[in-house]
């Protein structure tokens, strides 16, 4: 096979570059307009609105409609030029149930809802970059499907986008990318996960009964606080010493609730807690469950005391395509500048349904900084005074669109050759 290098297009790039400089009040106008009607889970009416209205203005744009069960969409855009790969670009759109505080003129219209994790901003240079190449369609071959998913905050959404919408099918995607706008990261950066950008995620409820009694005697009762308790206390040790391996892994214990507030004098008859387990790796993550039921297995069983466990696996890890890693890097790094770009390389655990993108078609998945360079810390995800950074849409913009010209092109991705990888071009 004949080696095909990683070449940039300095003509194509300082184009992308203009154009997202030109559309920069466009895509914060269109983000605050999204960030006051703010709307949680699949029913996003207000946000399809605004969505589609703007897929509808951009030349080029096949619309795609009530995909994901009702209010998600998809916009096709096909190169000029003959031949092309299929690119596909996703952005989450649904917001939390959060109550933002007052202060901002474009504050949430709709109490108790925010967008405290920039899914508005996730929509807005989306938007920025199908704009960015439908002036360059001219330039480019194959398709680019701008994909705008409701539901992430609760798991839904991307699954009835690949099995009901078949979304990387017709024509068959090649590659996917996303991005999520991140406290921890520079404005004007990005962060690129080495491995993975995020972990398997599961969750476990478990309620142990004992026997009620008075507080005076507890040698006449079963006390579940103290099972759970000591439960609770063995789970790092089930991490370290019945499951082998270096890859990450945690339990978090969210909630423990037992008796009564207003009672002091009782023992209660049960006690629940559960929360969160992630791991890098499934198998790992699977093989935490199963442990972590004979932990409580065997300390109810020293206890005297019964149980109830629910241990569920939620969905898989975002893990960044190898192939694809270098590519994106340098074609951020064209957008951005040399030194704006840089690999992130432990694992995070926090949980994302693209999950359902990167088990199915190469993929690499972005941290966009959205940390002023004055502040050394901003607010985390989910907080209700969480603040996303206006002045990074038009580079991220810029750089989905690069991504999805260079992907089309076939030569953002590493080709075979041998047994081996070809070298890229420096």
């Amino acid at each position: 096979m004949e080696e095909k290098l990683f070449e940039k297009s300095p003509d194509i790039e300082e184009r992308i570059k203009y154009l997202a400089e030109k559309e920069e009040q466009t895509l914060i106008r269109i983000r605050r307009e999204l960030h006051k009607v703010p709307e949680t889970g699949v029913y996003l009416p207000k946000t399809y609105e605004i969505i589609r209205r703007e897929l509808q203005k951009i030349p080029g744009v096949e619309v795609i409609e009530h995909a994901a069960e009702g209010y998600g969409l998809i916009g096709i855009m096909r190169g000029k030029l003959p031949d092309g790969k299929t690119v596909l670009l996703r952005a989450d759109i649904d917001a939390l149930p959060v109550e933002e505080p007052e202060g901002l003129p474009y504050r949430s219209e709709h109490p108790g809802c925010m967008h405290a994790c920039g899914h508005d901003g996730h929509a807005a240079w989306l938007i920025g970059a199908a704009r960015i190449l439908s002036d360059i369609r001219d330039n480019w071959g194959g398709c680019v499907k701008f994909v705008f998913q409701p539901g992430e905050e609760v798991g839904k959404g991307a699954t009835a986008l690949i099995e009901k919408d078949q979304v990387l099918e017709n024509p068959k995607v090649d590659m996917a990318f996303a991005a999520h706008g991140w406290p921890s990261v520079e404005s004007g950066k990005i962060g690129i996960a080495r491995r993975y950008a995020f972990g398997c995620v599961g969750g476990f409820s478990i309620k142990i009964m004992g026997k009620k009694g008075h507080a005076s005697w507890p040698e006449e009762t079963v006390d579940p606080i103290a099972a759970a308790i000591e439960i609770y206390q063995h789970m790092p040790s089930v991490l370290t010493k019945k499951i082998s391996g270096t890859e990450a892994k945690v339990f978090s214990v969210t909630y423990m609730q037992a008796g009564d507030v207003k009672i002091h004098n009782v023992i209660p008859e049960t006690c629940e807690f559960g929360g969160t387990m992630r791991a890098a790796n499934m198998d790992v993550l699977k093989r935490m469950g199963k442990e972590l039921e004979k932990e409580v297995r065997a300390v109810c069983h020293v206890a005297g005391a019964e149980y109830k466990a629910d241990i569920r696996i939620h969905g898989g890890a975002v893990h960044n395509a190898v192939d694809l890693l270098e590519g994106t890097e340098k074609t951020a790094k064209g957008i951005l500048g040399e030194d704006k770009v840089y690999f992130i390389e432990h694992d995070h655990l926090g949980g994302e349904n693209f999950s359902e993108f990167s088990s199915r078609v190469p993929a690499v998945y972005l941290f966009i900084g959205i940390r002023p360079k004055e502040k050394e810390q901003i607010p985390g995800l989910h907080s209700a005074e969480y603040r996303f950074d206006d002045h990074v849409l038009k580079g991220a913009a810029g750089v989905f669109a690069a991504l999805g010209y260079y992907g089309c092109m076939g030569i953002l991705q590493k080709q075979e050759k041998g047994t081996g990888t070809e070298e890229w071009k420096k």
